[in-house]
């Protein structure tokens, strides 16, 4: 008997000890039961949380806490293994209609630049997986209109798991998050449509960014295979072993697309250069174009537009060596300013609500 089946069985053991008025405090899995079947009023079902309980871990108890003049609704789901060992956080929850926790929200996953490791979520949903494996979720608050600088009201949540969590299961942490973020718009008055997983997403394992099986990203000629479609196109130089991979959908608040020469190419001795090119939905990511946060002067080889009544933020980032890649020609600084604007023109298109012609600054 599988170890979820055995847990399923007990609970069900449980509850019938519950309802016959036992005494089911004394007993571990009663508790779980009793706790996990109402987890932040609801904000995350009894079966995902079963999912997520490693073996031989008992919950211990949900917290929830909603601030509405803060616009704030947090939950904490806390668990113990073992007769004396600490309690700890099996699933923290949190999700923000304030702009200024929505920016904190971001900063811890994108602390100096926009190029941190991070992973878009499967099945469109609007969000993306951090560098510490923490899953964040936007969506329009329709209900809450507008703030004082007149852009559209929003949420922001943020979904963290226990290191030993079983998130391996099938969508479990996405459902999880899914769910904690639908609950969180119904008490915060956001007023968002409620997310769903499409069969993608309810049957993917949660992304460990900057973990892949195959780094490089795929041969030039497979570039359409990729949310970085454009680039089979770009005209990169030829002879050269390039590699694309790339992040993206029309729902997430960022993309990238990179282009790597692997060391092994043997191509040059400075093997191992790339390109990387990033954009990010939302005025949360002005800080990542900005030369002097004094003055605002854009740093180069970066752009912007407005998309969805907020400025959209480009960059290009390339090693040095990729401009002589032991060819006649490198990547010379005017193929750099082609593929940024040959990127930006293609996020434009995939991205909804994008208006008028970006501004380069190079």
């Amino acid at each position: 008997m599988n170890p979820r089946t055995r847990r399923l069985l007990t609970w069900s053991v449980a509850a019938a000890v519950v309802l016959s008025g036992g005494a089911w405090t004394a007993e571990p899995y009663v508790q779980d039961w009793a706790v996990a079947r109402d987890v932040c009023d609801g904000a995350v079902s009894r079966d995902t949380v079963d999912q997520l309980i490693p073996e031989d871990t008992h919950l211990k108890e949900s917290r929830g806490r909603q601030i509405e003049q803060l616009g704030t609704y947090t939950c904490v789901l806390t668990a113990k293994q073992g007769d004396h060992a600490r309690d700890w956080d099996l699933l923290a929850m949190s999700a923000y209609t304030r702009r200024d926790d929505q920016d904190l929200a971001f900063f811890d996953s994108f602390p100096e630049y926009g190029s941190a490791t991070h992973t878009v979520l499967p099945g469109g949903l609007p969000g993306f997986v951090d560098r510490f494996r923490d899953v964040v979720l936007q969506v329009p608050c329709p209900d809450l209109g507008k703030d004082a600088e007149g852009r559209a009201r929003r949420l922001v949540s943020r979904v963290s798991f226990a290191e030993d969590a079983l998130v391996g299961a099938g969508g479990t942490a996405y459902r999880a998050a899914v769910s904690f973020t639908n609950t969180a718009s119904k008490r915060l008055g956001c007023g968002a449509d409620p997310l769903t997983l499409t069969r993608t997403a309810a049957a993917a394992a949660l992304a460990d960014p900057g973990r892949s099986d195959d780094p490089r990203g795929v041969v030039l000629a497979d570039a359409e295979k990729t949310p970085c479609a454009w680039v089979a196109g770009a005209g990169l130089p030829d002879g050269v072993d390039w590699r694309v991979s790339g992040e993206g959908s029309a729902a997430a608040p960022l993309a990238s697309c990179h282009l790597d020469v692997p060391e092994e190419a043997g191509v040059t001795e400075a093997g191992g250069e790339s390109i990387g090119l990033y954009a990010w939905y939302g005025d949360w990511s002005n800080r990542f174009v900005t030369r002097d946060s004094t003055h605002g002067g854009r740093s180069s080889m970066t752009a912007t537009v407005r998309c969805d009544g907020e400025a959209a933020n480009f960059s290009l980032d390339s090693s040095d060596g990729v401009r002589d890649l032991g060819l006649s020609e490198g990547v010379s600084e005017a193929d750099e300013r082609r593929l940024l604007r040959l990127f930006v023109a293609d996020q434009m298109e995939r991205h909804d609500g994008c208006v008028g012609e970006p501004k380069f600054s190079f």
